[in-house]
C-alpha cells in the first residue's frame, strides 16, 4: 500500500505557479526592455498618437508581471499549499478588471494579439485550480 503523501497534491498547482512565475519574467522583460517590439508585435498599438504615453503604460504593466512573476516563484516555492488559491485569484482579479474597464466605458480598438494568450493562461490557471481540487 501506497502511503498518502498531504504535499503530492501541491506538486500540480506549484509547478504550474512557478512556470506562470517564468511566464510573468518574461512578460515583464518584453513589456519594459523590449516595450517597442512588443507594443508592434502584440499589442497592435497604434503609436501614432500618444506614443509615450501608451509606451509608459505598457512599461507599468511590464512592472508589475516582474512583481507577480517573482511572487508566483516565490508563493510555488515557500508556500506550496497556497498555489491552488492563487492560481484561481488570477483569473478572478482579470474578471473584476475587465468588468471595471466595461463600466469606466473602455473599448479596446487595437488587434491585441496578446488577448489570446491570455485566454490561454487565465484557461490554464482555471483548469489547474480545478484538477488540483479533485485530488484526495
Amino acid at each position: 500500500m501506497i502511503p498518502f503523501n498531504p504535499a503530492a497534491r501541491y506538486v500540480l498547482p506549484s509547478t504550474v505557479l512557478f512556470i506562470l512565475g517564468l511566464v510573468d519574467l518574461l512578460r515583464g522583460v518584453l513589456h519594459t526592455f523590449f516595450v517597442n517590439w512588443a507594443a508592434k508585435t502584440f499589442a497592435k498599438l497604434d503609436l501614432s498618437v500618444a506614443r509615450q504615453d501608451q509606451l509608459t503604460l505598457l512599461g507599468a504593466f511590464g512592472i508589475s508581471n516582474l512583481l507577480t512573476g517573482v511572487i508566483f516563484i516565490l508563493i510555488s516555492i515557500e508556500a506550496a499549499p497556497l498555489s491552488d488559491y492563487v492560481l484561481l485569484t488570477i483569473p478572478c482579479a482579470y474578471a473584476v478588471g475587465a468588468i471595471g474597464m466595461r463600466t469606466s466605458g473602455v473599448k479596446a480598438q487595437s488587434a491585441f494579439y496578446g488577448r489570446y494568450f491570455m485566454m490561454g493562461y487565465l484557461g490554464v490557471c482555471l483548469v489547474t485550480f480545478v484538477l488540483s481540487r479533485l485530488r484526495p
